[in-house]
């Protein structure tokens, strides 16, 4: 009776991991290619996935769609050069428009930043979308 109720306890266990994996392949996004917003230096397009000198001087900015000025969180992701230590964050958030020199400051050569769109509620954050990313290095 006890190896018969172990049985079906590790069946139903089984069957609750089963739809718990399934339920989290359904909110995984789809496609992760997709930036949903556009970055601006000085008025000028910067594509994703560019190199960005580290002496740059001008002013971020950032459109969706058609609209112009939308507030952006960006994010300076480094190593510092630390080997198996995590990366540090710097982030600034709700901004309308950066000057970039106040996140290069912080930068250092093959250290990443990312810009996505400010969303005050998790409720509306469109999980296709992949924030723009650009790689800073020292000279271009």
């Amino acid at each position: 009776m006890r190896s018969i109720f172990l049985v079906l306890m590790c069946l139903f266990g089984l069957s609750l991991f089963a739809a718990q994996s399934s339920m989290i392949e359904r909110y995984k996004p789809k496609n992760y290619s997709i930036t949903c917003v556009q970055a601006y230096l000085n008025k000028e397009p910067i594509n994703t996935g560019t190199f960005l000198a580290k002496n740059s001087k001008g002013i971020i900015t950032v459109s969706k769609g058609q609209n112009k000025n939308v507030l952006f969180n960006i994010t300076l992701k480094s190593n510092i050069g630390k080997k198996d230590e995590p990366p540090i964050y710097l982030r600034f958030i709700k901004q309308k428009q950066l000057n970039i020199s106040d996140i290069l400051e912080y930068a250092t050569e093959g250290d990443e930043i990312l810009i996505e769109e400010f969303v005050p509620s998790i409720n509306k954050i469109d999980l296709n979308c992949t924030p723009a990313s650009i790689t800073v290095v020292e000279n271009l």
